[in-house]
């Protein structure tokens, strides 16, 4: 009888670990869907859990954005043997998307990512609301980070975050600027600064982000001086869309 229950146990772990190492990759999809409140989906994957792939789509976000499905396609590794111990240890590739495969450690107490740049179509910026949705920005955006550590809720690491090629719908200059985002590395109550690194039209501010992850954020866009004045007509009408009007320029209040 007891070798018949230690014959019974085994073949049941034995199952159990098979039918977790085929698991498959939509299980990760359900997990990441119910993780991020539906703002990021996985889009026909396949694989298992563990090792699979999938297309990565962004929620519009706010009301009547469209989805945006990034670049590439996102494989991902996940090692078993390291969950088993309490611990996740992720490997994610898209090198339509990531400079480097993106290793990602957490245990109960801690999360560490480690340096990357990310590419993404400044569509994203969709999902943030008015007045992006508005202006239908384009160009790439990037985000480029040293190591991240999270402690108790808490994020520290340097991020720097540009503007390249930025152009919108609304405007026939293309592109009208190169601008650059870069924070202090403490979260929350980090602080950020805006600055702009070429084109006619000029964007700079600062603000800080606080508790949630909610940017407060003050600044002003306006057309460089020396602009040739058709170009400067060009860019009036975007100008007054980024925010309220003031003399030649506009006032960037976003979060507040």
């Amino acid at each position: 009888m007891k070798r018949a229950l230690a014959i019974g146990s085994v073949a049941a772990i034995t199952v159990a670990i098979v039918v977790l190492a085929m698991a498959p990759a939509s299980l990760a999809g359900h997990a990441v869907g119910k993780w991020t409140d539906g703002r990021v989906t996985l889009g026909d994957p396949a694989g298992t859990i563990w090792d699979g792939q999938a297309d990565i789509i962004l929620s519009g976000g706010s009301a009547g954005a469209p989805a945006t499905q990034l670049p590439g396609r996102l494989a991902w590794h996940l090692a078993a043997g390291r969950l088993l111990l309490g611990s996740v240890d992720l490997t994610l590739t898209d090198p339509a998307v990531l400079d480097t495969p993106l290793a990602l450690r957490m245990d109960s107490a801690s999360a560490v990512m480690d340096p990357d740049r990310l590419h993404l179509p400044a569509t994203v910026l969709l999902g943030l609301g008015a007045p992006w949705n508005t202006i239908q920005p384009g160009g790439e955006l990037q985000l480029e980070w040293d190591t991240l550590h999270v402690r108790d809720g808490a994020l520290r690491g340097a991020l720097r975050g540009e503007w390249t090629d930025a152009s919108s719908r609304l405007s026939p200059v293309v592109p009208f600027g190169h601008y650059r985002l870069v924070t202090d590395g403490v979260f929350n109550g980090a602080t950020v600064q805006l600055e702009t690194l070429s084109g006619p039209m000029e964007m700079t501010g600062n603000g800080t982000i606080a508790a949630g992850n909610q940017l407060h954020f003050r600044g002003s866009a306006r057309v460089l001086p020396g602009t040739d004045e058709a170009t400067a007509t060009q860019l009036s009408g975007l100008i007054s869309l980024l925010g309220r009007r003031d003399g030649d320029g506009a006032i960037l209040n976003f979060g507040t």
